[in-house]
């Protein structure tokens, strides 16, 4: 047996971060590109881009910054504040799915599934 445990961060009821939403921002962070990460998650640019807007909306503050085309070309990056917020978020929401196993094999594989 296995439990699944799903685990978020909210602000004043809305969603500001999950695995989906966290993933996104990293992969537009790696990429360089919110149309290349919504090729990743197979989205549209349009549904991606309006996904970083309410996370940002929701976090109060900016995660993504973006340059516009040219000649040197556009992109787009987390900002320092933005990373800051996936890098602190993923490693809690680690955390607690690992002190989620923990006290499930406490209370159920050492009592009844040995």
């Amino acid at each position: 047996m296995k439990i699944k445990a799903k685990f978020w961060i909210e602000n004043k009821g809305e969603v500001v971060a999950g695995g989906g939403k966290t993933a996104l921002l990293q992969a537009v962070d790696q990429l360089g590109s919110i149309q290349r990460a919504a090729d990743e998650f197979g989205m549209s640019y349009r549904h991606a881009w309006g996904a970083i807007k309410r996370i940002e909306q929701r976090a109060g503050f900016k995660m993504v910054e973006t340059k516009l085309g040219g000649k040197d070309g556009g992109g787009a990056r987390l900002t320092p504040k933005g990373k800051a917020f996936i890098e602190m978020a993923d490693s809690l929401l680690e955390d607690l799915q690992a002190i989620v196993e923990k006290r499930f094999r406490q209370k159920f594989h050492d009592r009844l599934l040995k």
